[in-house]
């Protein structure tokens, strides 16, 4: 196989892997089992779904605001701060012009499997929600 295909299954695998994990842990905690009634179970289903979804939606909305640059400033700021109270540290007076042109070049790309993988396990999370609300 194309080691592009490759690299692109092991991040789906990986992000379902971890779904399904989420999702076996939150039935488990809720206590899902078949003795409870439908509109229950349903319910149950419908929460264990939609939390990894939601929250792998949530991650990758993160990752791509921090690939645009928006916490530049804040880590520069940091940087700089906590550079100037530590005694005997060596001070590079990076500017900041010269620490986002840095930053630009380090940034990742290729997250968008997570979008992807999330709104396809929100599928069975919306069917979960219709029966819910059917019921």
């Amino acid at each position: 196989m194309n080691e592009k295909i490759v690299s692109y299954l092991k991040k789906y695998l990986a992000s379902f892997a971890i779904m399904g994990v989420v999702t076996s842990t939150v039935l488990i905690l809720k206590g899902y089992s078949a003795e409870l009634d439908r509109v229950t179970r349903l319910h149950y289903l419908a929460d264990s779904f939609t939390i990894p979804s939601v929250i792998i939606v949530m991650v990758g909305l993160l990752v791509w605001v921090s690939t645009e640059g928006t916490f530049d400033m804040l880590s520069y700021g940091l940087g700089r701060g906590l550079k100037t109270l530590i005694p005997g540290s060596t001070q590079n007076h990076e500017t900041f012009y010269d620490y986002k042109k840095r930053k630009v070049a380090k940034r990742i790309s290729g997250y968008s499997f997570l979008f992807i993988s999330g709104g396809i396990y929100f599928i069975p999370a919306l069917i979960f929600i219709i029966l819910y609300l059917c019921a």
